[in-house]
């Protein structure tokens, strides 16, 4: 199977990438093998200039193998593969041709080592290019040689940027920063192609800026590095969740002055060592399940459908209508719909604080506060008050407007799809689509399966979202749908460890140490605790005992202590910030042996529990109730239910997932805990062993 061609043409040759076997391009073995027999030529008989393109429409090379990556278990394996990447990347760069690298489509990873290797980089202008080092992403660093060339082309603070994020840049963004050369149309690639060519070699010196080279400087600039890295996960021993960030920063800072051929050896090193870890193999499972996500089946059959919706309607300008209407606006027209000129305001104003970063987006969304347009959209979005009435009351407005082959998505949280459908007209295609809050960050979101919605629907739906650019998880429409049913658990715990005497602050302290985003009681007051009362007690009157919050909880509802949104909740919210324990919650949190007047003394009085006490208190619950969710077959796969728990609360990504993190743990003990809090070990906990 041929995969890389040589093609001559006079004095040029053109390098041309392409595969029939995968989606993308990638240097896997039979790339890499090919590329060295392809340089083996090259070197023999040298064109004068060498053109590296790809034949595959929106991919340049998307990167190295991880699965590759992912199967090695020696250090030494992983330290070889990245000198051959090496070698080969520096054979392109001494070649006495002149080397132009036309990146069109994604250009991740290993695929812009290899074009930072050729002489000249042009940036072709299509919507698909997007150039970045994302290895840290995956729990390692540019192992072919990008941490050497890359501050050659960007200079060392841009550079060190670029690999500590991960972040991509279009093509444009590209040729401003030094990244890219030149930037074409479509159209121009061949006249970009000469131009560059007739530059001649690239002379390339050492990385600016000057500064960085003076010892002092160098050390001050490299602790805010690590200050600034570290500041993102101020919970968490980076060396062991996040080992790549460390060794990055302490490799980047190595090899500044050195030279190349004492780098390049550092970089491999390094790598070898990162490949190994168990971060490394999890982040790729990670990484896997998010491709698994936007590849299923429901994507694939969906997207023809999917392609052609063009206008969206979304009713409710609040802050999940807003989010939603900017999300639909990356591929879409849309309309935001409200009932008053004030909601409709700040909706917009919201937007224009998220235009800063994108001003395009923002042109394709209009505020209406009538049904015009209706008839044309392709897609109506609920995001109105969480009211079974009124949402009924909405869609039988909206279903008299739009046309008859229009999709209608509520994007409820709680409330029954099929309850819906019940009024409808046509309720084959309603569905819902749950996005989490913010919309524009969140990366998942549930697609609700009614007992009358039609597969077609179902496929459109998760293909629309994954143009949008998020992980879609089908669901069964039953109450709480997939995350919510497992998160409550959790939160529910977290409060009886709180009326048990544990601290708010080192309950979610100890989360925060096992790498959730934020601790559960934190993310009571961040959902509101209006809401989770009310999906509480929906669920328990569904499931029963196990979701029903504390008597105490409602008191706090009751008395308007609703978390941020009012100012104060469990913690006080100066200016939008968390701040420290409200000193009223003592009204209603009635401690053991707790001395009137004194609530701070009855809470030092109760012993505190462990980290690890903690963590199994909250977490062993939501892996009970996962566990169920599978039984009960409300998603297709269990490997979906890990990818919602990491894309939907951020479960901590290092791990690898809810159900693989349990995975690695003794079954006896597991069983052994399980039942010590108090719950029904799962029929199915067998299911584990395949996440071993």
């Amino acid at each position: 199977m041929e995969v890389v061609s040589l093609i001559r043409e006079n004095e040029r040759a053109r390098l041309v990438l392409s595969r029939e076997d995968k989606p993308v391009n990638v240097l896997d073995e039979i790339c890499l093998d090919q590329l060295e027999a392809c340089l083996d030529q090259l070197e023999a008989d040298p064109p004068r200039v060498l053109v590296l393109e790809s034949a595959m429409p929106g991919c340049f090379v998307a990167g190295a193998d991880v699965d590759a990556i992912a199967g090695i278990r020696d250090a030494v394996v992983a330290t070889r593969l990245a000198e051959r990447g090496q070698a080969l990347c520096r054979r392109l760069e001494v070649l006495p041709s002149v080397s132009v690298a036309v990146v069109r489509g994604s250009c991740m990873g290993g695929g812009l080592e290899l074009a930072l290797a050729c002489d000249h980089l042009l940036a072709v202008e299509d919507k698909k290019t997007r150039l970045a080092l994302p290895e840290i992403r995956l729990g390692i660093h540019p192992g072919f040689g990008g941490c050497v060339r890359l501050p050659k082309r960007v200079g060392w603070v841009r550079a060190v940027d670029m690999i500590l994020g991960g972040s991509s840049v279009d093509a444009r963004r590209a040729a401003r920063i030094g990244l890219a050369d030149l930037t074409a149309p479509p159209e121009r690639i061949a006249d970009a192609v000469d131009w560059l060519a007739a530059r001649g070699k690239a002379q390339r010196g050492r990385a600016g800026p000057w500064w960085l080279y003076l010892p002092f400087v160098r050390w001050w600039f490299f602790r805010e590095v690590e200050r600034k890295a570290a500041a993102r996960f101020r919970h968490l021993d980076l060396d062991q969740a996040y080992p790549a960030i460390p060794a990055t920063v302490k490799l980047l800072k190595e090899i500044v002055g050195l030279s190349d051929g004492v780098a390049y050896a550092r970089e491999a090193e390094s790598l070898g060592r990162l490949v190994i870890t168990p971060t490394c193999k999890n982040l790729i499972r990670v990484f896997h399940l998010g491709q698994s996500l936007k590849r299923q089946d429901a994507v694939k059959r969906g997207r023809a459908r999917a392609d052609e919706i063009r206008r969206t309607a979304v009713f409710g300008a609040g802050v999940m209508g807003s989010g939603i209407a900017w999300v639909a606006a990356g591929t879409t027209d849309v309309d935001l719909h409200d009932i008053t000129p004030e909601a409709l305001e700040r909706g917009m104003q919201a937007l224009g604080r998220l235009a800063r970063r994108d001003p395009k987006r923002l042109r394709r969304i209009r505020p209406a506060l009538d049904d015009s347009n209706l008839g044309r959209a392709d897609v109506v979005i609920e995001a109105v008050v969480e009211e079974l009435d009124a949402k009924r009351a909405l869609w039988k407005e909206v279903e008299a407007k739009v046309s008859g082959d229009c999709l209608l998505l509520t994007n409820t949280s709680s409330l029954s799809v099929t309850a819906m459908q019940q009024q409808a007209r046509v309720p084959g295609r309603m569905a819902g689509l749950h996005f989490f809050n913010p919309a524009p960050k969140m990366p998942l979101v549930e697609v609700i399966s009614g007992e009358q919605t039609s597969g077609d629907v179902i496929d459109a739906v998760a293909a629309l979202a994954v143009a949008w650019g998020k992980y879609p998880v089908v669901v069964q429409d039953r109450p709480g749908f997939l995350v919510n049913r497992c998160l409550m658990p959790y939160m529910v715990a977290a409060l009886r460890l709180l009326e048990g005497g544990q601290k708010p602050t080192h309950v979610d302290g100890a989360l925060k140490h096992y790498g959730m985003p934020m601790g559960a009681i934190e993310l009571a007051d961040k959902v509101g605790l209006d809401i989770c009362h009310h999906v509480g007690a929906h669920l328990a009157e569904a499931f029963g005992e196990r979701f029903a919050m504390p008597a105490w909880f409602g008191g706090l509802v009751d008395a308007g202590l609703l978390g941020e949104k009012r100012g104060k909740g469990f913690y006080l919210w100066p200016d939008g910030r968390r701040g420290e324990v409200n000193p009223e919650l003592h009204r209603f949190l009635k401690l053991p042996e707790q001395p009137e007047g004194d609530a701070a003394a009855a809470v030092h009085e109760v012993p505190a529990m462990s980290d690890e006490e903690i963590r199994d208190a909250c977490l062993v619950p939501m892996l009970v109730e996962a566990l169920r969710c599978l039984d009960e077959a409300l998603v297709e796969s269990a490997v979906h239910v890990d990818a919602a728990m990491i894309f939907g609360i951020g479960f901590p990504p290092f791990r690898g997932g809810l159900l693989r993190d349990f995975a690695q743990r003794d079954r006896e003990g597991l069983i052994a805990l399980i039942d010590r809090l108090g719950l029904e070990v799962p029929a199915n906990i067998g299911v584990l062993d395949d996440f071993a």
